[in-house]
């Protein structure tokens, strides 16, 4: 009998755990197992506002695959996915052409979501991606030395779209830099104006509100002014048009971060997968409903809080533990063993957001708030957990933060 073959899409924290996982439980006699990513490497996605902010350098942040996997046990394929027929039971990529699978794990992870605002495309930067971090700081840096060559009146006006987690955290780093660019570039912190457009009433929307309040005076007192209660109706390449309560306002601006959104990934929107906008409302076990061998995890994941029945925002430790639990199952099903193939059950194991390298807020497992060094030394450690589950301590020992 031919053994059967396990096709990953993608090497984010629910891909990468995936194979890792499968790795360890398998043999190259059980099945062949096939990780297709876009990239030779994995990047730490929780990190990315570091990298836009220029405090942490890309080469930190990325990870090679190859580092980390058997590839006696796993093939690598740097390809980029273009289609899914789980009817055919193959996928297809650019350069590889149709693949057939036994098993599918689909971890493709997320998309900025622009909500079709005018302008977001064309002239926002993003924090998606490592690709995308780099440019804006490059970009960053490229109008700073033009803006202190003019010697405008008018300050260098950074407006951040959105002030949840990743708006929070990049504004945080942000500030950080103010004084290495004011040295870098002869400037003084009065040229610079920093602004958070955030159309819910709070930084921070969904999280603790105190914690939210926290965040927002601290951002404050470092000079970001927040717009709160406010949408972004349009952006153009030298201001942005908001509104509240009916009211719009220009803002003029050097530079546009947008951070407001992610969706899931479009490639299954456009595949035979059941999805509402690309995310697919999996079953317990991390199944595609009515399909016997296709799982989605991560970001694409639709899941659902056991008590209140709200859907679960896609985190990194989300992602990590859905990306073990399919990959056991897998394992139970291969070996015939369908009493091990177990449901997700979701451990929250508490939130950490940074506001700079000094500064943090979070709140536990056990609802307990933290803040200031307390969270800052949570969020490193958790960091570094993170390094452990991925590669040991050979990993931890490269890319440790302290």
């Amino acid at each position: 009998m031919a053994k059967p073959t396990i096709v990953i899409l993608g090497a984010g924290y629910a891909g990468l755990t995936a194979a890792l996982t499968l790795q360890k439980n398998l043999t190259e006699d059980d099945a062949k197992i096939i990780l297709v990513n876009k990239h030779s490497y994995h990047y730490q996605t929780t990190w990315l506002h570091e990298n836009a902010a220029g405090s942490l350098h890309d080469n930190h942040t990325k990870i090679s695959i190859d580092k980390l996997v058997d590839q006696e046990k796993i093939e690598c394929l740097v390809d980029t996915v273009t289609e899914i027929r789980s009817e055919k039971q193959h996928v297809c990529l650019a350069e590889h052409g149709c693949i057939t699978y036994d098993y599918l794990v689909v971890a493709l992870g997320f998309e900025m979501n622009t909500f079709n605002i005018p302008g977001v495309t064309e002239y926002a930067y993003t924090i998606g991606s490592i690709d995308k971090s780099s440019h804006l700081r490059q970009q960053m840096d490229i109008k700073l030395a033009a803006y202190s060559k003019q010697k405008s009146d008018h300050p260098f006006t950074i407006v951040v779209g959105g002030g949840g987690f990743t708006g929070v955290e990049y504004l945080g780093e942000l500030t950080d830099q103010l004084s290495d660019w004011c040295k870098k570039y002869q400037l003084t912190k009065q040229d610079f104006k920093l602004i958070t457009i955030e159309r819910e009433h709070s930084v921070m929307p969904g999280f603790n509100l105190e914690l939210g309040e926290y965040a927002m005076q601290a951002l404050e007192n470092k000079g970001i002014t927040f717009y709160l209660g406010t949408s972004v109706k349009r952006v153009r390449a030298d201001h942005v048009i908001v509104e509240k309560n009916s009211w719009t306002q220009e803002i003029p601006m050097s530079m546009f971060i947008w951070t407001a959104g992610v969706r899931a990934n479009r490639l299954i929107e456009q595949s035979d997968l059941p999805n509402k906008n690309g995310s697919v409302e999996v079953t317990a076990d991390m199944r595609v409903p009515h399909s016997k061998n296709v799982f989605v995890i991560g970001d694409s994941a639709t899941i659902y809080h056991p008590e209140h029945g709200e859907a679960v925002p896609p985190t990194a430790q989300m992602a990590m533990q859905q990306g073990k639990i399919c990959a056991k199952n897998i394992v139970a099903m291969i070996k015939g063993d369908k009493k091990e193939i177990k449901p997700f059950n979701y451990k929250e194991q508490g939130i950490i957001a940074s506001l700079g390298k000094k500064d943090a807020i979070g709140i536990l497992f056990n609802n307990k708030k933290i803040f200031g060094r307390e969270a800052v030394m949570l969020k490193r450690l958790i960091e570094n957990r993170v390094l452990y589950q991925l590669g040991g301590l050979s990993l931890l020992r490269k890319k440790k933060k302290f």
